[in-house]
C-alpha cells in the first residue's frame, strides 16, 4: 500500500502489502542468521539446517512475535483501524526492529488518523517523522518524499487556519554545505586530492622537464588547496554525525526555552519563541528532561517528549 497520504486508495493498498513482504522477509532472515551458530552459512546446506534445528527453540519465540506483530499492524492499517496499527508498530520499533517500510507504514497510520475523529496532538508531527526516517533510512524513496510534503502541506494549512503563519527555516550554512554529499563523498575526494598532491610534487621534484616540472607543481597546489578544503568538509561531516541527531517536532509547538526551562523571549538571534510541528532539528546534547537543539541557525532547549529522534541507516535491523 503506498499512497502518499492522506489519500487513500488502491496504490497504498499495493504498497502497505508490500511492505509487510519485505519486512516479513527481513524478520525471517533474521530468525536464519540467529539459529546458525558462528562461522556457519545461515542458508543453505545440511549444516545450516541442523544449526537452526539446534537453536530456532530459543530464537523462534521472539521473531515469530515480531514477524506476527508486523503482520497484524499491516492488516489493521489496511482495515482502517489506526489506533491498532500505530500501538503494534510503536511497539516493534521499542523491541528496536527498524526498517524503511516499517517506518513508512507508521507515517501511513499517523498521518491517516489524524484525518478521522480519532485524531491525537502530534499525530502530523509523528506522521511527518516516520516518513523522515523512512527516507533517512533509504533515501531516494520518492512516494515516502511525497507522503513527507503531503503531511506538511497540512500542518502549513491547518497553521493558516489558525492564524498563523507558515514558518520555514533553512539549515545553517556549515551544515547545508556539509550535507550536499554524503560523507563518505568528502573522504574519497580527500583521498584523491591527497593521491593527485603526491603525484604533482613527485612530477615537481624529480623531473627533468622544466615544462613538468611547472605543471607538477601548478598541480600540486591547486590539489593541496582541495585535500585541505575536502578535509576539513569530511571532519565537520563526521562531526555532525558523531555530536548531533535529527529528530521530529511531535507537539503542535515546541516552545524554545533556556537551560533552566525558563521561556526564552524574542531577540535579534530568535526570531520565533517556538517551533512548529513536524519541524527537523537536530539534538546537541541532552539535560534531563530538556534537551538542546538546532533549528536553522537557531539554538534552545525544548522538553524531550516533544521530540522525536530518528534512526540512521546504521540501525536497520540487520536480515
Amino acid at each position: 500500500m503506498r499512497l502518499a497520504p492522506p489519500h487513500p486508495g488502491l496504490l497504498l493498498r499495493w504498497r502497505v502489502a508490500l511492505s509487510t513482504l519485505l519486512c516479513l522477509c527481513c524478520l525471517e532472515a533474521g530468525a536464519l542468521a540467529q539459529a546458525a551458530p558462528p562461522g556457519v552459512p545461515a542458508a543453505g546446506g545440511t549444516q545450516a539446517a541442523e544449526a537452526k534445528a539446534s537453536s530456532a527453540a530459543a530464537a523462534a519465540p521472539a521473531d515469530a512475535s515480531n514477524r506476527e506483530l508486523f503482520h497484524s499492524a499491516a492488516r489493521a492499517l489496511g482495515q482502517g483501524s489506526f489506533d491498532t496499527a500505530i500501538d503494534e508498530l510503536e511497539l516493534l520499533a521499542d523491541r528496536g526492529f527498524v526498517h524503511p517500510d516499517a517506518s513508512f507504514d507508521r507515517g501511513v497510520a499517523y498521518s491517516r488518523r489524524a484525518e478521522t475523529r480519532q485524531v491525537q496532538p502530534g499525530d502530523y508531527g509523528r506522521a511527518a517523522a516516520a516518513f523522515q526516517e523512512c527516507l533517512r533510512l533509504r533515501p531516494g524513496d520518492s512516494e515516502a518524499a511525497r507522503a513527507l510534503a503531503a503531511v506538511e502541506g497540512q500542518i502549513t494549512r491547518r497553521r493558516s487556519r489558525e492564524g498563523r503563519e507558515p514558518v520555514v527555516v533553512n539549515a545553517s550554512l556549515s551544515r547545508a554545505v556539509v550535507n550536499l554529499v554524503s560523507e563518505d563523498t568528502w573522504a574519497l575526494l580527500a583521498a584523491l586530492s591527497a593521491l593527485a598532491l603526491s603525484v604533482g610534487l613527485g612530477l615537481r621534484l624529480w623531473s627533468r622537464s622544466p615544462r613538468t616540472r611547472f605543471s607538477g607543481g601548478v598541480a600540486a597546489a591547486v590539489a593541496g588547496v582541495a585535500l585541505l578544503l575536502f578535509g576539513v568538509l569530511t571532519f565537520s561531516s563526521r562531526h555532525f554525525r558523531v555530536t548531533t541527531r535529527p529528530a521530529v517536532i511531535v507537539a503542535t509547538e515546541a516552545r524554545l526555552l533556556d537551560v533552566q526551562g525558563r521561556p526564552l523571549p524574542k531577540t535579534a538571534r530568535i526570531e520565533l519563541e517556538a517551533i512548529p510541528e513536524g519541524a527537523l532539528v537536530w539534538i546537541l546534547e541532552r539535560n534531563g528532561s530538556l534537551a538542546r537543539i538546532e533549528w536553522g541557525t537557531t539554538e534552545g532547549w525544548v522538553a524531550v517528549h516533544q521530540l522525536q529522534p530518528l534512526a540512521s541507516a546504521e540501525d536497520i535491523s540487520a536480515p
